[in-house]
């Protein structure tokens, strides 16, 4: 039989389903059809007359006056009214609206008349109404357990394929299945084997991208420096020369970054990593950006604090977003300030172009493209997004202003405010 229900779809599970609990409320609408109500009244009665009745005989059998219970009368064949006396010995009940049972029987030579009112049997009506309310709970117990047998039968597989998809157990179960759930899985199986292929392509890139990139840039590092030590100091070229350098060594650092950006999260080496001494070195890197120009970098900081990070990537962070504050900072001054494991950098440049959505920094978007500011805030964004942390952004024309929380409890979602 369940051989037979694990062939069947979804679908006709379902259909199967229904179709049972329908035969089982049928069977119990039937079963209750098949009761006459008045015949179980009038033999629940009937047994009561006659209990009392053998009652009644074995007192006055022994001469002592009968007891009666509420709402009965006992006649003899001289006490009995003229409307009793008619009937013949056996049960009897009369219609409404006045409602009586009557036993009539013989004993010690005589007849003897039985009446009792209908108020003693008004049980019977709540008994009666009692097994309808019986019947109704019974049904919808009877469909709530099979409602519940074919959900966690319908369900169990597709919790079962969530929890592997989650875990990214390999392979999937319920391939074989040739109901919906085989569907799914084989789609989930083929999914996820185009999205490895793809992770695979990346990385072996990105692995020989940074291969064939390191060497050249080194050479083209060594080189310059070695050109701009030979320069003489009055010479024009040597603020070129030093620009190489710059230039050189941002590029072997994004490349750093990059590499990074393409491992697992959970296993990037992390170390607790001063922010002072960190900033510092970025500012440091940043007077090119500044060089004649009316603004003065405040730093806020104190000594001690140090965040548990990875180091190059914060410090791709911290470098970023510092030189795009200096950068497009014509005057005024750019405060960073670090409170715990928040950093905040606000400048009073131009703000943020209208055409920037400040909640997503979309790589090589085309207005920012052109104002050079996309590739910096993108590989930012992502930083965030890739630690965990959380970066909001408030932007105007009289400044711009990055808070990054490095504690890792947001959501590494941009907001502005």
């Amino acid at each position: 039989m369940k051989a037979i229900y694990r062939q069947m779809t979804l679908r006709a599970r379902i259909i199967v389903s229904f179709v049972l609990l329908m035969v089982a409320v049928m069977g119990f609408v039937v079963a209750a059809e098949q009761l006459d109500y008045d015949e179980l009244r009038a033999y629940v009665i009937s047994r009561s007359l006659h209990d009392e009745m053998h009652r009644l005989q074995s007192e006055l059998a022994n001469g002592t006056t009968p007891t009666l219970s509420p709402g009965s009368q006992l006649y003899d064949s001289r006490s009995v009214p003229d409307d009793l006396r008619r009937f013949a010995p056996g049960y009897y009940s009369a219609d409404p609206p006045d409602v009586w049972h009557l036993l009539v029987f013989d004993g010690d030579g005589q007849r003897y008349y039985l009446r009792q009112d209908a108020e003693r049997y008004q049980y019977l009506e709540h008994v009666i109404d009692g097994y309808a309310l019986v019947v109704i709970l019974l049904c919808i117990l009877c469909a709530f357990w099979i409602g519940r047998l074919t959900a966690a039968r319908v369900i169990a597989p597709i919790t079962l394929l969530a929890d592997a998809v989650q875990r990214k157990q390999t392979p999937f179960p319920f391939q074989d299945a040739r109901d919906e759930i085989g569907v799914l899985a084989r789609a989930f199986a083929r999914h996820s084997d185009e999205a490895e292929q793809f992770l695979q392509r990346e990385r072996c890139f990105v692995g020989d991208a940074s291969h064939e990139l390191r060497t050249p840039l080194a050479v083209i590092s060594g080189a310059a420096e070695t050109i701009v030590h030979q320069l003489p100091d009055d010479s024009h070229l040597k603020a070129s020369g030093e620009r190489i350098v710059r230039t050189t060594q941002e590029m072997q650092r994004q490349l750093t970054c990059l590499l990074l950006l393409s491992r697992d999260p959970q296993r990037l080496a992390k170390e607790d990593v001063p922010l002072r001494p960190l900033i510092e070195e970025c500012m440091t890197r940043c007077h090119p950006w500044l060089a004649g120009k009316p603004v003065t970098v405040r730093l806020d900081a104190p000594q001690a604090p140090s965040i548990h990070t990875n180091a190059e990537l914060a410090r791709s962070v911290v470098w970023n977003l510092l030189r795009n504050a200096c950068q497009y900072t014509d005057q005024g001054e750019i405060r960073i300030a670090v409170e715990g494991a928040t950093l905040a950098i606000a400048d009073t440049g131009p703000g943020l172009p209208p055409s920037i959505d400040p909640q997503q920094f979309q790589r090589f978007a085309p207005s920012l493209r052109e104002s050079g500011e996309g590739l910096g805030l993108s590989i930012v964004q992502r930083i965030v997004d890739h630690l965990g942390w959380h970066m909001a952004v408030e932007s105007s024309q009289t400044g711009c202003r990055f808070t990054v929380d490095m504690s890792g409890t947001g959501h590494g979602a941009a907001q502005s405010r």
